[in-house]
């Protein structure tokens, strides 16, 4: 008896230590933007998936990953964020850092060139125009 209650609890710690760290299903931009937006790998390598303007877009997490593989330190991936990226000149807001195993993306607030993209949580953020 003292044994299977002893499973159990290591059981519903496990579970419980899963979802608290647990990745996030999706990448979530919300671009409450009029122009499109989309991220680049390392800088270079563009997602497939832009977001258009005005709209969410969500990406598997999972997609994410094999994006950054090859482009990872400790885990984590950078990716420039870019406006624009429909036009003939893109504009650079900047760089985040997301962490593969976590969602984590940093820095939690990035401005520039009269856009802010602010991290909502794991996995997710909003971009606005200034």
């Amino acid at each position: 008896m003292n044994l299977m209650l002893k499973s159990i609890s290591a059981i519903a710690f496990s579970l419980s230590a899963a979802s608290a760290l647990a990745v996030p299903t999706y990448l979530t931009t919300h671009n409450n933007t009029n122009v499109e937006s989309n991220a680049y790998v390392a800088g270079t390598i563009p997602s497939p998936y832009p977001t258009p303007a005005n709209s969410t877009r969500q990406i598997y997490w999972n997609m994410v990953k094999m994006a950054c593989f090859g482009h990872t330190t400790n885990g984590k991936c950078s990716a420039l964020i870019k406006m624009a990226t429909n036009t003939s000149s893109p504009i650079d807001i900047g760089y985040v850092t997301m962490e593969l195993e976590t969602g984590d993306i940093t820095p939690k607030v990035l401005s520039a060139k009269g856009y802010t993209l602010t991290v909502n949580g794991p996995g997710e953020a909003t971009i606005t125009k200034d």
